[in-house]
């Protein structure tokens, strides 16, 4: 486990997929980050990649010749060198092997780097084809968020606030597929309470809203988390039917929609990277204290 810090948070990251743990406020000593307690789901915030979602029946296909993939791909799991580390920044890396080229036949790099300045986390992630044929990929974020944040609260004391109004229409879900429809949550949308019932599919899937910004805020308090998402195509909105947590995962892609086994390079949002180009993008996760 490591950590970086300055006078506003303290973050903690460990090696295995290069997964951040945790997000804590210095004024109160608040984690904003899920705990990671596998009796709802064992993780905090893993990377998706090289492919966001479900295949179909865990299979896709490069040139005709078949792989197999499980969901949200194989980085979330894999150990990370911690190649760079400063005071307020920290680095690291994946590189193919022997052992996902198996899985995914590119040679690619893959690094994931946290800076901190106030209450802000940036996260980024370079993907760099080391291939001499093109690289299709996806990529994606899954941090959860500790819903509610204080004692004596509820999970329906929060709701998500939208930088501008929005019409919410959700890429819905049969299973862990989509299933080519769509359901319109509501037009004109600034703030959304947060009930179970909004979950009964599984995730909200939402497409190109019109601002990149989703805050989770409580109606007893001041305390709330923001996250920005500038370029990402996709976010999904996530948790179980009882867990006191909230994801906001902003996706270079989608699952498999129902369907026969598919090309990679068709899959819908996939990512194409000539040889030697490198694929960059960023969000970031702000904390506010009460």
């Amino acid at each position: 486990m490591s950590y970086i810090e300055n006078e506003f948070i303290k973050i903690t990251t460990k090696s295995q997929g290069a997964e951040l743990t945790g997000i804590y406020t210095k004024k109160d000593n608040l984690n904003y980050l899920w705990n990671a307690d596998p009796a709802y789901w064992g993780r905090h915030a893993p990377v998706l990649f090289p492919n966001v979602g479900k295949l179909i029946d865990n299979q896709y296909k490069v040139d005709d010749k078949v792989y197999e993939l499980s969901q949200h791909g194989f980085a979330r799991d894999m150990d990370f060198q911690l190649t760079e580390m400063k005071e307020d920044y920290i680095n690291y890396e994946l590189n193919s092997s022997e052992q996902t080229l198996l899985k995914y036949p590119f040679q690619f790099s893959l690094n994931i780097n946290y800076k901190i300045q106030n209450n802000t986390v940036f996260i980024k992630y370079v993907v760099t084809n080391n291939d001499e044929k093109s690289m299709p990929f996806s990529i994606g974020a899954h941090p959860a968020f500790n819903i509610p944040l204080l004692e004596d609260e509820t999970f329906e004391d929060y709701y998500l606030e939208f930088e501008e109004e929005e019409r919410l229409e959700t890429i819905k879900l049969e299973g862990s597929y989509r299933s080519g429809k769509r359901e319109l949550i509501g037009q004109n949308i600034k703030n959304l309470p947060l009930t179970r019932e909004l979950f009964k599919d599984d995730a909200l899937i939402f497409e190109k809203l019109n601002k990149n910004v989703l805050t989770i805020r409580s109606k007893n308090h001041r305390n709330a988390i923001k996250v920005h998402f500038e370029g990402f195509p996709y976010v999904g909105i996530w948790t179980t039917p009882t867990a006191p947590f909230l994801c906001i995962e902003p996706w270079y892609g989608v699952a498999d929609e129902i369907g026969p086994v598919k090309e990679m390079k068709n899959r819908l949002g996939i990512q194409m990277l000539n040889p030697n180009e490198t694929f960059t993008c960023t969000y970031s996760i702000t904390v506010e204290s009460d």
